[in-house]
């Protein structure tokens, strides 16, 4: 039994007690009936007040307890709000980066398509130059050719006019295709020489 309870018993007792000695005393005065009112109440402000106490160091144990866990939940989240402010700078430096990187990524990359096509275009000439070349060779080529055809023609057709004519020449004059033919074998021996 707790010290509360104690109290409270000899309060009820003491009221019972008191009303059982005005039960057995008819007349007693008024003052005296107030008297017991009056020690009731104050016992009753007694007991009150050490409930009052005795709830008041619990009630302040149990907010002081809640206290301590707000204070403690408060830290916890100050820590996490500025773990999370530190997350969150890392990854606003991340995503700077990232963007600096794919924005130097693309300018290499122009960089890059506009010396590809620089050099394409060159090298598109060049070669076009070298087939020009090659084209031009290879007329020069055909009309050499082509030259070296006309005179073997030429050769073959004034070889056969001259065998013709003078085959002719031979039939018609044998003693002035002898004298040709000498003057030939003489002519021959300077060009040979």
């Amino acid at each position: 039994m707790s010290v509360l309870d104690t109290i409270a018993n000899q309060l009820f007792i003491g009221a019972a007690y008191a009303q059982g000695e005005v039960a057995h005393v008819e007349h007693v005065e008024e003052d005296t009936h107030s008297a017991v009112e009056l020690v009731l109440a104050a016992a009753l402000l007694v007991l009150l007040v050490i409930l009052a106490l005795k709830a008041r160091k619990a009630i302040l144990g149990v907010l002081d307890k809640r206290t301590d866990r707000i204070r403690e939940d408060l830290a916890e989240a100050e820590r996490l709000r500025s773990e999370a402010e530190a997350y969150l700078a890392k990854a606003q430096a991340r995503q700077r980066e990232a963007a600096a990187e794919a924005a130097a990524i693309i300018e290499r990359a122009k960089h890059d398509a506009v010396r590809l096509r620089e050099k394409a275009a060159v090298d598109i000439e060049a070669a076009m130059k070298r087939r020009e070349v090659m084209a031009l060779e290879r007329i020069a080529q055909a009309e050499a050719q082509a030259v070296a055809e006309v005179r073997s023609t030429a050769v073959n057709v004034a070889v056969s006019a001259a065998r013709t004519l003078v085959g002719g020449q031979l039939a018609a004059d044998p003693a002035k295709g002898s004298a040709l033919l000498d003057a030939a074998i003489e002519d021959l021996g300077g060009k040979l020489h």
